[in-house]
């Protein structure tokens, strides 16, 4: 009986192991934050930084990435995609890094993350596609391609030119 218990402790455990390391795996595969963020697509974007202040006030498209290409290898790949598109846009569109950080260890806040708990994101890559209204048109959670990218450009820019 008690060969039998650990037999089925055995692969309980195995299994909950394997559903936890592909959940997990998938996930990172893909570049995938956590959790939902607490600006949505339709809302005011806040612009709370001097640089996007001014990009807005010049009725520029913001694309504003929360990342750290230094250590994720899908926070380089998106701003490389960003600084692949950005020139046919430049006097339409600016972009910004904010590099931010999920742990508080590691000494006082600065506003790329006060911004980023004001955007409520967690884990990275996350990008925000805001209008020149202020109001955020598109939110790519994880990896984004540049085809994928320039295509929500281009809407925002249409948006831009015809109001």
């Amino acid at each position: 009986m008690i060969h039998k218990r650990f037999h089925l402790s055995v692969w309980a455990y195995t299994i909950i192991m394997l559903i936890c390391f592909f959940s997990i795996s998938y996930a990172g595969l893909r570049g995938m934050p956590d959790g939902k963020p607490r600006v949505e697509v339709g809302d005011k974007a806040p612009l709370e930084t001097a640089d996007l202040k001014k990009a807005h006030e010049d009725g520029k498209v913001i694309l504003l990435m929360f990342g750290n290409p230094d250590h994720c290898i899908y926070c380089e790949k998106v701003w490389a995609n960003i600084r692949d598109i950005l020139p046919q846009y430049e006097k339409d569109v600016a972009a910004f890094l904010k590099t931010h950080r999920a742990s508080k260890f590691w000494g006082p806040e600065n506003e790329a993350v006060k911004l980023g708990e004001r955007y409520g994101v967690i884990g990275e890559p996350w990008l925000f596609v805001i209008d020149k209204k202020g109001i955020v048109r598109h939110i790519f959670m994880g990896f984004a391609g540049k085809t994928e990218i320039e295509n929500e450009v281009k809407k925002a820019v249409e948006i831009r030119n015809t109001r």
